[in-house]
């Protein structure tokens, strides 16, 4: 599994890679927009230097690790039913 994690960042890194390459290509000529582009260019390294970071930490996970979402815990209702869950708190509004 952590195999295939880690190509699927490696694919995103290459195509993070590609489009950094054609980006500079269009900064070349004289007169181009680079400082229009220099914005996302550098936007495009950090989202490759990120996805450095995961392959990294992929590598050093144990197996297994996050491998499913867990089961939400679903509260126990205080008044026996089968209501849903409430975050609202009891309030005697007349007691104000």
């Amino acid at each position: 599994m952590a195999a295939e994690n880690i190509e699927i960042l490696n694919q995103a890194r290459e195509n993070f890679v590609r489009k950094r390459r054609a980006m500079a290509e269009q900064m070349i000529p004289a007169g181009a927009a680079a400082q229009h582009f220099a914005p996302a260019f550098a936007d495009l390294q950090n989202a490759i230097e990120a996805i450095d970071r995961a392959i990294a930490d992929e590598q050093n996970l144990p197996e297994g690790y996050a491998a499913r979402e867990p089961e939400a815990v679903q509260p126990a209702s205080r008044n026996g039913s089968d209501a849903m869950p409430s975050n609202v708190v009891d309030v005697d509004f007349d007691s104000y």
